[in-house]
Formats: structure tokens, sequence, C-alpha cells
């Protein structure tokens, strides 16, 4: 399999995955917001958490159904559940989904009867792959728990300036290739962390997915003159798509100049995403909603901090960095517009 379509299964699976966070999240969010006590508060809690329950079990399910199609979710889902319980958590979650769809192919191509086939996607491929997935679960819980295990505890200890440490390491990540592969692997630790209720990284993912794109538009009004016709045309919906939490928006800016403008927006990213954490702001929801989410974070005004910082740093970069003759060499070339 090679990785575009191991990507690919993995998004599938963080797509449906998606609107179940962000209920859960935003109603456990508002739950802790009224205070956790009362009737309403307590339920908002207690429904947040089943929905963010089923985090694993999705991802599981829905990346075996992006490589085996139906026949592979019931497997897919039983493996995520087994991932979760058995204390493997997302990590566990993503590779019983790998493993459960690629198991439900092989069962798919064992030959049966004629008066067979019609149990076969109701009895015979559930059972054996289920069975199958189960094996490999409990097999690969041995050393993965107690490493899961580990580094939840870790998590949970780091303060002040390690804990700062990881947000600027997540910050790097989440801008350095702008929704790419490196991007990917971080985001994929935060949700880790989300669904083991560890909400530090998530708040430092947040700044590194919207800082660039707000950040590099932000530059382009101040000083217009640092930037090509394109780039100019490209500051508002940069500006909105960072607001929507889709750092794309900063790549017609790297790919112009990308030797200053991705120096600029890792070290914007990074330093915001530490100043956030370093003061303390959490995230209970994914950064798919964008500056949306806001209400919902943890010590927002903490969190915003951080994030205005981020902003005001890349920008600041990238002016110091650009040179108005890199407009000069850049505009009569090809147009990187993304509207």
């Amino acid at each position: 399999m090679d990785i575009s379509k191991v990507k690919r299964h993995l998004m599938t699976g963080v797509s449906y995955m998606i609107p179940a966070v962000v209920a859960g999240g935003i109603l456990l969010s508002l739950g802790i917001i009224m205070g956790e006590k009362g009737f309403i508060a307590s339920k908002l809690v207690e429904v947040g958490v089943f929905a963010l329950k089923l985090m694993v079990p999705l991802i599981a399910g829905f990346i075996s159904y992006s490589i085996a199609d139906k026949p592979g979710i019931t497997v897919g889902l039983v493996g995520g559940v087994m991932a979760r319980e058995l204390g493997t958590g997302y990590i566990g979650g993503i590779l019983a989904g790998f493993f459960a769809g690629w198991i439900t192919n092989q069962i798919k191509k064992i030959p049966v009867h004629k008066n067979l086939m019609v149990i076969k996607p109701i009895m015979i491929i559930p059972v054996l792959g289920v069975s199958a997935t189960a094996i490999f679960m409990y097999l690969l819980s041995i050393p993965l728990a107690p490493a899961m295990r580990g580094l939840e505890e870790w998590l949970v200890s780091l303060k002040g300036a390690n804990l700062a440490i990881l947000g600027l390491i997540i910050g790097f990540m989440m801008a350095f290739d702008m929704g790419g592969p490196v991007n990917k692997i971080a985001l994929t630790f935060c949700y880790a962390t989300l669904a083991e209720g560890i909400y530090h990284p998530m708040a430092a993912a947040w700044i590194g997915i919207m800082t660039p794109p707000i950040g590099l538009a932000l530059a382009t009004l101040i000083n217009s003159k640092k930037f090509t016709k394109s780039e100019k045309a490209n500051a508002l919906p940069a500006a909105i798509m960072g607001s929507l939490g889709i750092t794309e928006g900063a790549i017609p800016y790297a790919v112009t100049t990308p030797l200053k403008v991705i120096p600029a927006i890792m070290l914007g990213s990074g330093i915001g995403a530490a100043i956030a954490l370093l003061l303390g702001a959490q995230a209970t929801i994914p950064c798919a909603i964008g500056i949306w989410g806001l209400p919902f974070l943890t010590h927002p005004f903490k969190w915003l901090i951080g994030f205005v910082s981020g902003i005001l740093i890349t920008a600041a970069l990238v002016l110091i960095l650009r040179k108005e003759s890199d407009v000069q060499e850049n505009d009569e070339g090809t147009d990187f517009s993304i509207i």
C-alpha cells in the first residue's frame, strides 16, 4: 500500500470521526463552562464524554470501510472498541482500522459454495474478520498499551517550560508543510492526546493551523509592496481560510519565496503555540471548525494571546525577510492564486 493510499484511508477515517468529536467537545466544554454542577451541566459533560468515546471506534471503522468497503465497517468498529478498551488509544484504533480493512479483503477472496454466497457478507466475513482483528488487537495491546500509558503520564506531567517546548514543536510541525504529511503527523498526535483527555496539544495545533495564512494576509495588508499581484489578491481568501482552520491558504506565499516564508510561519506558529500552552490554554475540540470554536476552548483569552502573538510574529518576520526585489522577480511568473 503506497503512501497516498494510506493517507486517503486515514483521512477518510478522520472525516467520519470529526463530527462526533466536535459535538462531544462542544457539549463537554459547555458543561465545563457551566461549572459541571447541576443537572443540565452534568448531563452535558456526560453526553460529551459519550460522544468523544466514539473517536477511536469511528476512525477504525471508517479506515476499514475505505479499504474494504461496507464489509469492513463492522470489523473495523469492533477493532476500534477493543483499541479503546485495551488502552491502545487512537494509535491502536488507526492500526486496527488498517488491519481490519486488510483482513476483510483477504476473507472476501476465500472461495465458497454458491449456496453460501448469501451468508458470506452477513456471517462469514464478520465472524472471521472480527475474530482475526481481535487476535491482532490482543497481541498489539501487549507492547502498545504500556507505551500509551507512559506517553499519557509524560504529557500530564509537563509543566511550564516543558509544556512550552511541546507547543513550539507542534506549532513548527503544523506550519512546516501547510497541510502536508508533517502537518498530518502532528495533528494525528494531537488527536491521540485528545482521545486520552489531554487537551494542551490540540490548543497548540489550533495555532499552528490558523496562524500561517492569517499572518501572511496581515503582512500583505501592512506592506503590500513586498508581495506580488497574485499574493495581494490571495490575502482575503487566505485570511478567511485561516479563520476556518485551513492552513493551505498560506501555500501561494510559500511557493513564491519558500526559504523566507516557511521559516517565518514556523517561528510564528511555534512561538504562538508555546505562549498559549505556557499560559495554560487547552482545546477539548478539534481545530476543524477554526476560530468559530474559540468560545469552547478552556481559557480562550489565554489561547488568544498566543494566537495573536503568533500572527504578529509571522507578519513581522515575513516583512523583515522579504524584499521588494522578490516581487519584481516573481510578478511576471506563474500565477499561484487560490481564487
